[in-house]
C-alpha cells in the first residue's frame, strides 16, 4: 500500500488594519524575489553575482515601500532595511505597525538553518500580523519552568543546572505568505532564527510560530487522524479553534523548552549533528513536554482537560509517524520511539476488533513519568554506547524498507501511516481582509 501523497488545501483568512495593507502588499512582493532566490539555489546555479543582484532587488522592493508606511513606524522600517541592504546571515525580522502602535505586522526573510540539510541554509521568508492572543499564555508557561525543573522525575541535582533564561524567546503570527525554504511540502508551523548572527543550531535565540498555520494543519490533518484512528478523540470536538490552539502552543512551548531541562552529557562527546543525538534530543524534549502537562491543570489549560491534551499530543506523533523516514527526520524518528515504548508499557494500545488505539491514562501518565526519567539519565550519564543502542531497542532504526518505513514497524501502525484517505501533506490559500 503506498503512502498518502494528497494535501490538503485550506482557506487562511487574515485581516489587517487598512492602513498595514500597502506595507502586506510590499512584504508580497519582495517575497517573490526570496522565492526566486530559493530556486536558483536548489538548481546549484546561484553564483554570488546572481545572489547579489537579486538580494539587491529585494531591499529595492522593500525600500521603496517606505513612502507607504505609516509615519510612526517610517523611521525604524528604514533603518532595518538599510541593515539587509548590507546583507545578513540569518533570517532578520521587519516590522511595520500602526500609528497607534496596535496592530503589527513582520516580514521575516533570509536563510533558514535546517538540522536536515547537512547544515546547509536556504533562502526563505515568511510575512504575517502579529498575534498577541497567546502572549500571557507564553508568560504563564514561562514563569512555570522553574517548577518544572525541581519536578523532573530524575532529580539529582546535576540535572538541573540549566537556566530557563536559555530557552528561546517566542512570538505568534498569523501568516499571510510564504516563501522560499518555508513554502515546501512538508511546511513548517515555527522558524528559529538567531536575528543578527551567523547561525548555528546553539544560537538560534528567537523563535516565531506560525500559529494559524499550526491550528489549521492540526484539523485538516493530526485531527481527523485521531477522529478515525483513536478511542475517545470525540472529546476534540467541543474545543473551540482557539483552545486547540492552546493546546498546541502549549505542547511546542514545552517541547522547546524541554530541550534546555537536565543536564547534558551526551553532547560534550557527541556532534550537535549527530542523527542519534538529534533524534534523542528531540524525545527528551517531547516527553519533557507530555510530563509536564500534568502540572497545567489548575488553570493554563483554561477549560481544556488533561485528557484532551494528551489526545492532541498523540494525535500529533501519528501526523510526524506519517512522513516516514523514522532515521532522517529526529521529530519523526521521536514519535515512533515514543509510540514503541507506550506500546510495551500498554499506555496505548491497539483494539483490533475497533481498529482503534486506546490510551489508558493512569499507564499512559505512569510510562511517561518513567520514559522521561530514563531519558534524562540517559542524558546525565552521558553513555554513548547505550544512546546510541537505545536508538535501535526496537529494531535497526535506519534500516528501511521500500516504503521507507523501518522494518519492525508494527501492522497497527503502518495501517495508519499508510492511509491514502487522509491528507499527508498541506497547502495554503491566503487571503488578507480589511479588520
Amino acid at each position: 500500500m503506498s503512502r498518502s501523497t494528497q494535501c490538503a488545501v485550506v482557506d487562511i483568512s487574515v485581516p489587517l488594519p487598512g492602513e498595514l495593507r500597502d506595507a502586506a502588499q510590499t512584504f508580497k512582493g519582495a517575497l517573490g524575489y526570496i522565492e526566486r532566490l530559493y530556486e536558483i539555489q536548489l538548481s546549484r546555479d546561484l553564483t554570488s553575482f546572481r545572489e547579489n543582484a537579486l538580494w539587491r532587488e529585494f531591499t529595492s522592493v522593500l525600500s521603496e515601500g517606505a513612502s507607504k508606511i505609516p509615519d510612526a513606524a517610517k523611521g525604524a522600517y528604514e533603518e532595518s532595511v538599510s541593515t539587509m541592504e548590507r546583507g545578513i546571515f540569518d533570517l532578520y525580522p521587519l516590522s511595520v505597525m500602526t500609528d497607534k502602535g496596535e496592530d503589527v505586522i513582520e516580514l521575516l526573510a533570509g536563510k533558514v538553518f535546517s538540522s536536515e540539510s547537512d547544515g546547509r541554509s536556504f533562502y526563505a521568508g515568511m510575512s504575517g500580523a502579529v498575534n498577541k492572543e497567546y502572549a500571557d499564555l507564553i508568560n504563564e508557561y514561562d514563569d512555570r519552568l522553574e517548577s518544572f525543573l525541581q519536578r523532573l522525575p530524575y532529580a539529582e541535582p546535576e540535572t538541573k543546572k540549566q537556566a530557563p533564561a536559555s530557552c528561546p524567546e517566542i512570538k505568534c503570527m498569523d501568516v499571510f505568505s510564504l516563501a522560499g525554504g518555508l513554502n515546501q511540502a512538508y511546511k513548517p508551523i515555527c522558524v528559529f532564527y538567531s536575528g543578527k548572527t551567523r547561525e548555528n543550531l546553539s544560537s538560534l535565540s528567537r523563535m516565531t510560530v506560525f500559529i494559524n498555520l499550526y491550528a489549521a494543519r492540526f484539523g485538516a490533518m493530526s485531527e481527523r487522524l485521531a477522529m478515525r484512528y483513536i478511542h475517545g478523540a470525540e472529546a476534540l470536538e467541543s474545543l473551540a479553534p482557539e483552545e486547540e490552539a492552546r493546546l498546541l502552543l502549549l505542547w511546542l512551548r514545552g517541547h522547546d523548552t524541554g530541550h534546555f531541562m537536565g543536564t547534558d552529557r551526551l553532547g560534550r562527546a557527541m556532534h550537535e549533528m549527530d542523527r542519534d543525538y538529534m533524534i534523542l534530543h528531540e524525545l527528551k524534549a517531547d516527553m519533557v513536554a507530555l510530563y509536564n502537562l500534568r502540572h497545567l491543570t489548575d488553570g493554563v489549560l483554561d477549560g481544556c482537560t488533561l485528557e484532551q491534551a494528551y489526545l492532541v499530543v498523540v494525535a500529533e506523533m501519528f501526523r510526524y509517524m506519517r512522513r516516514g523516514g523514522f532515521y532522517v527526520h529526529p521529530d519523526t524518528g521521536s514519535a515512533y520511539l515514543a509510540y514503541r515504548f507506550f506500546r510495551d508499557k500498554g499506555a496505548v494500545r491497539f483494539d483490533p476488533g475497533s481498529g482503534k488505539f486506546h490510551i489508558e491514562l493512569k499507564v499512559f501518565e505512569d510510562a511517561v513519568e518513567e520514559f522521561t526519567a530514563g531519558l534524562l539519565k540517559l542524558f546525565s550519564d552521558g553513555d554513548i554506547s547505550r544512546a546510541r543502542g537505545f536508538i535501535n531497542s526496537w529494531g535497526w532504526l535506519a534500516a528501511a524498507e521500500k516504503d521507507g518505513l523501518t522494518r519492525d514497524c508494527p501492522d497497527e501502525l503502518r495501517s495508519v501511516i499508510e492511509d491514502a484517505e487522509i491528507p499527508n501533506l498541506i497547502d495554503y490559500n491566503f487571503v488578507t481582509t480589511e479588520d
